[in-house]
């Protein structure tokens, strides 16, 4: 098992590495990063005014993929590669939006508002690529 977890890491190294290279390659818009504000929140009455953990888009929120977005700037179901210090912090889907949520802003969910407490307020390099993620 943790074999395979160093292979899939390998692998998720290549194909960032990959993919910015593709960004100096085409100069591509979209795939080239960009900073960003990222917040955090979690499914509790303070973060969201209701505690179902239902998203914008029907999903159920899920730490680790989910995050929210400007949909005029990042269309859901967009994949958003998120940078904290050049280090990859993650790879989540646009599938949420909140009313602080506006322009370069994002916000990751968190399970436990703890969490989002201490992740806090973080300016991020981050990388969109349109469509399903």
């Amino acid at each position: 098992m943790k074999r395979l977890r160093v292979i899939a890491l390998v692998n998720l190294i290549v194909l960032i590495t990959v993919l910015m290279a593709s960004c100096v390659i085409s100069r591509d818009a979209g795939a080239c990063p960009k900073t960003y504000k990222v917040t955090a929140y979690c499914d509790c009455s303070k973060c969201c005014g209701k505690e179902d953990g239902i998203t914008s888009t029907g999903t159920i929120a899920t730490e680790g993929r989910t995050v929210a977005v400007d949909p005029d700037v990042i269309p859901y179901g967009s994949t958003v590669m998120i940078y904290y210090k050049h280090e990859l912090v993650g790879i989540y889907i646009a599938e949420d939006c909140g009313g602080a949520i506006a322009g370069n802003r994002l916000d990751l969910y968190f399970d436990t508002h703890e969490d989002a407490l201490m992740w806090g307020v973080k300016e991020c390099e981050i990388v969109v690529y349109e469509g399903k993620g």
